[in-house]
């Protein structure tokens, strides 16, 4: 409920915002505009999985792989089960869990809309890198996810092992969806206690599925850096006027 209203209020500011810059502009015509949605996506592709792309990936994912495969992951469950987790630690996941909900690629992707069709704000702008990091960084998700075949805590057989093609949560996709946002605006503001208060919060979600016990911590890690190597590789913010790619 709280991240449907966040939503909300964020598609009604970046509306508003929007309806400023027209009418700042005086016509419709005169309004500068975005990049449309789509228009880097290549170069992005290109920049996530080039070889430096795939040598980070690789290393996340034998990390996460050793992780799973030589007990941590379960330690790491079972010492936060009995030592962090209780009541307060739930009321604070219960904030963060919608955080890392599907709909939100659609939010972004309202925002990608209205700044390549309609106008552009420094508000549209960040909400369309998200959608472009999202598109970059979901096929490697996706594609991972299966590949290793690991399970939830709560799902039989109760480990954390890479069984490839039999499950589908090797890497967290609550924490890749909520991760994103966090990391661009690190990536957009300038003071270094700032970008590193949002790298924190981008862990935030992440925590909250190890708190619910729906991944091991090497799956949240893998979500969180399938994210950041996604946007990194859309680059850094640009003038939203057209004219710079962002990679």
């Amino acid at each position: 409920m709280t991240a449907a209203a966040v939503a909300t209020l964020l598609l009604l500011l970046a509306a508003l915002a929007a309806g400023r810059a027209l009418r700042a502009a005086g016509q419709w015509r005169a309004a500068p505009r975005g990049r449309a949605p789509f228009a880097h996506t290549a170069a992005h592709y290109r920049r996530c999985y080039d070889r430096r792309g795939f040598l980070i990936l690789g290393g996340v994912a034998l990390a996460a792989f050793v992780m799973a495969h030589t007990g941590i992951d379960e330690a790491i469950d079972r010492a936060h089960e009995r030592r962090v987790r209780g009541p307060r630690s739930d009321a604070a996941v219960g904030i963060l869990r919608g955080f890392g909900r599907r709909p939100w690629f659609l939010v972004w992707g309202a925002f990608a809309l209205l700044d390549g069709l309609v106008t552009t704000t420094p508000l549209l702008r960040w909400g369309r890198r998200n959608f472009e990091a999202m598109v970059v960084g979901l096929p490697a998700l996706w594609s991972l996810q299966f590949a290793g075949g690991a399970s939830r805590p709560t799902d039989p057989p109760g480990d954390a092992r890479w069984r490839p093609f039999r499950d589908d949560n090797t890497a967290s996709g609550d924490t890749f969806v909520a991760a994103v946002p966090w990391l661009n605006t690190g990536r957009t503001v300038n003071e270094p206690w700032l970008r590193r208060l949002a790298w924190l919060l981008s862990w935030g979600p992440g925590w909250g599925r190890l708190n619910d016990r729906k991944h091991y911590a090497s799956q949240v890690v893998f979500g969180h850096e399938i994210a950041a190597q996604a946007v990194r590789s859309v680059g850094a913010p640009d003038s939203g006027d057209g004219s710079q790619p962002s990679c």
